[in-house]
């Protein structure tokens, strides 16, 4: 298999998509490359398009007057904004102890959001190579535990549910605790790699079994929330965000503004044709599928390429995530937008040739997500309620969200 993934608003390759680039990738080879029948070595390709939009003149200086108060911070991580949202969670409910633990107080109120926040937190620049594949790994499990235990949130979620989290006070007592039940519930039902034998991870005190990166990633969740309470905290209150939407602006303008024509395409344009180019060719040469995953103003982009620029290209799957790609073909700023659809012979537009099977997902509370369904026919329209605080941002690290996207795609269509 090869797999295409076109990013969205605000990414620059100097910062090569942040910290989250690597933990998506590794969460991509753990559940979506093999729901698409992947081989080892299978293509997984990211453009950088964002670098070839034009920078703004002022460098942002139109977001805000420095002297202007923020009642929140720009530009976090997504790691950055759960432990914010978990801190300030513990104030409101009165339990300043559990802001001390902030993996045990996530999960008290969601245990996947914690499992979400142990990945996302183990995403270190500095970990040993294959470090972050065992943790993803071991999270993947602990999800499928709280999928089956819960019926995928349905019946209940926290220690409202999961009564062994009233037992755990520390964070490294709840990942130890978390391992034991995972692997419990592994050796009693037949799921999973159930673990027999010597443990493949390295021990540390009462962690045994647990990926060592688990452990950093309890230190490094500590001394972010003390980064984060050193600055003011106001329950319920976070500052709208001023930079994601002004990217998005500027990334949509810059794009279409610089698309370029069928015969003189714009840079975009043809870095994302020449990724989807290779990454074909990869799938020919595998017998295997072309997979395209594309978020939010990246769902725009390939849209235009595929339907437009490239109709050549076969996409066996199309993955868009948070996009705006639905709204776009209302306003009719595709190229190949025709503005005399609908009428009452075509009331949608016609599914693309060269798609084999189109998923779009979106999050109710994301505001940058529309439906494409009622605008394109063949598009599955799916809800995944991400959790975050800022949704646009929170599918792409979600464990949950790639378990749940490769059993879909699994499903017989």
């Amino acid at each position: 298999m090869a797999l295409v993934h076109v990013h969205g608003i605000g990414n620059r390759k100097v910062d090569a998509g942040g910290r989250s680039a690597a933990l998506r990738d590794e969460l991509l080879r753990r559940h979506l490359f093999p729901a698409t029948g992947h081989s080892p070595g299978a293509l997984l390709s990211s453009p950088w398009w964002g670098e070839l939009v034009a920078e703004p003149a002022w460098g942002w200086a139109s977001l805000a007057p420095e002297e202007v108060e923020s009642l929140g911070s720009e530009g976090e991580e997504p790691l950055e904004e759960a432990v914010a949202e978990a801190l300030a969670g513990a104030v409101t409910r009165h339990q300043p102890q559990d802001a001390e633990q902030v993996l045990t107080a996530t999960a008290r109120v969601s245990l996947q959001k914690a499992i979400d926040m142990l990945a996302m937190a183990g995403d270190d620049e500095e970990s040993q190579p294959g470090a972050l594949a065992e943790l993803v790994a071991f999270c993947a499990r602990a999800t499928a535990y709280w999928a089956e235990k819960t019926g995928e949130g349905t019946l209940g979620d926290g220690a409202a549910f999961f009564a062994w989290l009233g037992d755990v006070e520390e964070d490294e007592e709840f990942l130890d605790r978390l391992h034991d039940e995972v692997t419990d519930w592994e050796r009693r039902t037949g799921h999973g790699p159930a673990e027999t034998g010597p443990r493949p991870w390295e021990s540390f005190g009462v962690m045994s079994g647990l990926p060592a990166l688990a452990v950093r990633a309890v230190h490094r969740l500590r001394a972010l929330q003390v980064a984060t309470r050193t600055r003011p905290l106001a329950a319920g209150v976070r500052r709208w965000a001023a930079r994601p939407a002004a990217l998005l602006l500027g990334d949509v303008m810059g794009y279409f503004a610089e698309r370029g024509t069928l015969e003189i395409p714009g840079q975009i344009v043809e870095r994302i044709a020449g990724s989807l180019d290779e990454a074909a060719r990869d799938a020919a040469l595998r017998s295997e599928p072309l997979v395209v995953l594309a978020h939010s103003m990246g769902g725009n982009i390939i849209h235009d390429v595929l339907s437009h620029f490239r109709p050549d290209v076969r996409v066996d799957l199309l993955v868009t995530v948070g996009t705006q790609v639905g709204l776009f073909e209302e306003l009719k700023l595709f190229a190949s937008s025709e503005h005399k659809v609908p009428n009452p012979r075509r009331p949608k537009v016609a599914a693309l040739p060269n798609v084999g099977r189109w998923l779009n997902v979106l999050d109710r509370s994301d505001p940058l997500a529309f439906a494409a369904a009622p605008v394109f026919a063949g598009a599955e329209d799916l809800v995944f309620r991400t959790g975050a605080w800022w949704a646009h941002g929170g599918y792409l690290t979600s464990c949950d969200f790639h378990a749940r996207l490769a059993r879909r795609v699994g499903m017989p269509t």
